[in-house]
């Protein structure tokens, strides 16, 4: 797929299927797959039947919220998210509803709410100050809105939090070097295309 020869990929992850129907990472990967290429109805039915078995899988809330943000459904991404987010605070499940909101907060910053997605990813943090996530998307924003001072406070309180053994680090530490360092149209377009992958 990084090659960009997605449509190669497309056939062994369906043969990864065919081998082991009941994973579901390989049936994220054909929904990605399907989303890369450009055809998001497949992308969007796939992982719509994954969040019927597992209607509160990170990665496929997120895959579908992002697919249906490219397909211009406006409202009906944060409807879709809403409803995932009511079903995870009525089963008291706690770590699901956190991570559905920060989900909630990156989806309005990149439909282009800024202001909208720094007051959810505030709330986050007084809710739970030992969350680095929430600081490294204020610090994002802050960087897209021009306000370097408070995009490196916010930056500097993830470093102190995140663990040193948090298997994304490097990414987002690459992420947090790109916002200092990038223009802002610049690093708006990356951002909108690339943060939201990868959690």
């Amino acid at each position: 797929m990084r090659r960009g020869k997605t449509k190669e990929a497309v056939k062994y992850v369906e043969k990864l299927i065919d081998a082991e129907p009941f994973e579901v990472e390989w049936r994220l990967l054909q929904a990605l797959c399907y989303e890369t290429m450009g055809q998001l109805s497949t992308a969007k039915r796939l992982l719509k039947e994954i969040l019927e078995e597992k209607p509160l899988l990170l990665r496929a809330l997120h895959g579908l919220a992002m697919v249906m943000h490219k397909n211009n459904e406006g409202p009906a991404v944060f409807e879709m998210l809403y409803k995932a987010l009511e079903l995870a605070c009525r089963e008291n499940r706690v770590t699901e509803e956190r991570n559905i909101r920060i989900l909630i907060a990156q989806m309005l910053v990149v439909k282009g709410d800024l202001d909208g997605g720094l007051k959810k990813f505030q709330d986050l943090v007084r809710d739970d100050p030992r969350d680095f996530r929430p600081y490294l998307c204020q610090g994002i924003i802050y960087s897209l809105l021009d306000k370097k001072k408070d995009a490196q406070e916010q930056f500097e309180t993830y470093q102190t939090l995140v663990p040193r053994e948090f298997p994304q680090r490097d990414f987002l530490d690459d992420v947090v070097l790109e916002a200092k360092s990038k223009s802002r149209a610049q690093f708006q377009k990356e951002f909108i295309s690339e943060f939201p992958n990868r959690k």
